[in-house]
């Protein structure tokens, strides 16, 4: 075999090396340099929502329990009301003559009980010497009876008079916002008439929603109170926390779901019966997983992924987002707790791409 001379040798040798180490450049120059962080381990109670309708925990039409000519409306339609305000007055003359007369009836009662009593002790007296017989006294007996029996029936038409009296003025059961009046002065109104307006308690306030029965056995709602609820109204939270006030007893057959409520402070009236709103119901225990910045979240037709590094390639995890956090998105499935995640740089690179951290 011929023999190469020493400096030819040499020189294929380091021609070798040269060639190896161009190879390693152009690898690490063809590396798309990217911007990573770690997932973070995260505890979370992720809100779930619900289409609700606020509605008043108390309503009702205010009909007046005496007829008459209305005389008085001492509040604007739709204005805010407290318990006990007198609303309206009905004419009160008929009310007021059949009060006296109930009065005088139990004066002249009282009067006749009174005179029947001394009667009656008289005869009882001569009942023992004999002045009276057996009959005569028993005959005032029932006379004093009589006498006792006409104060009560006179008594109960007094009450009876007062009240229908009182009612002449139609107090607000409950503090609540009134609705449109549908009666005006003079009219006749009364319990054949229909009602004068109608009252809905403002505050607190409910929202009605209803679960899923799925949603149902993941939650334990053996403690009301202790459940937290919030409330969205057009994409805005509002600023006031409920808490959890009824859950039916079973679940509707035929829709599958469960009806429930909360109750929230309105005192500044925000809310109002019959308005759509999102109902948000934190779950029970908080659940585990990681946090992640949103901007690392990709999504194809097939599910929500991101890019993490392996071996300095660019891998696809496919995870489950459960949740938004501000600008982070709280991940249960999918990656592991420090997992480096590729956040910058994604614009040039995809799946499989050669990536190298950049400093």
């Amino acid at each position: 075999m011929r023999k190469l001379p020493l400096y030819t040798a040499m020189a294929l040798l380091l021609s070798g090396c040269g060639s190896s180490n161009e190879n390693d450049q152009q690898n690490v120059a063809q590396a798309t340099p990217v911007s990573v962080v770690n997932a973070k381990a995260h505890l979370h109670s992720p809100t779930s929502y619900y289409v609700g309708r606020m509605q008043a925990i108390e309503s009702a039409k205010l009909t007046p329990r005496t007829t008459g000519y209305l005389l008085k409306k001492n509040f604007e339609d739709g204005a805010v009301v407290d318990k006990g305000d007198i609303l309206f007055e009905i004419d009160p003359t008929s009310y007021q003559a059949a009060l006296d007369a109930a009065k005088a009836s139990m004066s002249e009662a009282k009067a006749a009980l009174a005179l029947t009593e001394l009667n009656h002790q008289r005869n009882a007296n001569m009942l023992k010497t004999g002045g009276v017989s057996q009959a005569q006294f028993d005959l005032s007996s029932a006379e004093l009876a009589q006498a006792k029996h006409r104060v009560e029936s006179a008594q109960a038409n007094l009450v009876v008079q007062q009240d229908n009296l009182e009612q002449t003025k139609v107090r607000a059961p409950y503090s609540g916002k009134l609705g449109k009046s549908l009666f005006s002065i003079g009219d006749i109104v009364g319990p054949n008439f229909g009602p004068l307006t109608d009252l809905v308690q403002i505050h607190p306030i409910e929202a009605s929603f209803s679960l899923k029965q799925s949603d149902v056995s993941a939650r334990d709602f053996s403690r009301q109170d202790s459940t937290l609820v919030s409330l969205e109204i057009a994409g805005e939270v509002v600023d006031s926390e409920g808490v959890l006030s009824f859950v039916d007893n079973k679940i509707d057959p035929q829709s599958g779901t469960i009806d429930l409520a909360a109750t929230f402070n309105n005192e500044q009236g925000l809310l109002t019966a019959n308005q759509y709103v999102r109902v948000g119901l934190a779950p029970t225990q908080a659940l585990a997983g990681v946090k992640i910045p949103h901007a690392a979240i990709h999504q194809d037709y097939k599910a929500q992924y991101v890019l993490t590094i392996e071996d300095g390639i660019a891998v696809r995890r496919d995870v489950e987002v459960s949740d938004r956090i501000g600008q982070n998105v709280f991940i249960t499935q999918g990656l592991a707790v420090e997992e480096p995640i590729i956040i910058g740089g994604l614009q040039r690179i995809r799946e499989g791409a050669q990536v190298v951290v950049a400093e």
